[in-house]
């Protein structure tokens, strides 16, 4: 049995596109095609893997996670917002984060910090992502951090 075939122009008409939209997919490898002489040529099975995306796609493996426990497999994020007037305040606290994050011993727990100033609205944003126990850390230093703050206001 052979397969059917299709030119540029009867692809032009069956998907109403243009044909350089076409062959412009072809060279993205958007669709998958031969050249035969000098024209392109595309099976009726690529056309079909072309229209229904990764649907018609049965060759893409099912890839297993390969994790050994619930630990390994999560992942905690904290956003902490402070009110605050300068970026040099902001800084501060955030390279104190910083040098927290850099003295992580645990190397699997793929700590993440970001850190944003808003001037426009005087706040500080700190996102922290990670373990439970890198996360957990986190928000002590700041309720340790709040508390000697108010005590220092009484």
């Amino acid at each position: 049995m052979t397969a059917k075939l299709y030119t540029i122009n009867e692809l032009s008409r069956i998907l109403d596109l243009h044909p350089k939209t076409i062959l412009r997919f072809i060279k993205e490898g958007k669709i998958q095609a031969n050249k035969i002489g000098r024209t392109w040529r595309v099976t009726e099975d690529e056309l079909k893997s072309f229209c229904h995306g990764e649907l018609a796609r049965k060759d893409i493996p099912v890839l297993k996670p390969d994790y050994d426990t619930l630990h390994d497999r999560i992942s905690i994020s904290a956003v902490i917002e402070i009110k605050e007037q300068n970026s040099e305040e902001a800084s501060r606290i955030s390279n104190m984060f910083m040098a927290v994050l850099n003295s992580e011993s645990d190397a699997k727990s793929r700590s993440r910090f970001d850190f944003f100033y808003y001037p426009e609205i005087e706040k500080a944003k700190y996102v922290f992502y990670g373990s439970a126990d890198f996360v957990t850390r986190i928000i002590e230093m700041f309720n340790q951090l709040t508390n000697s703050e108010d005590k220092k206001n009484e």
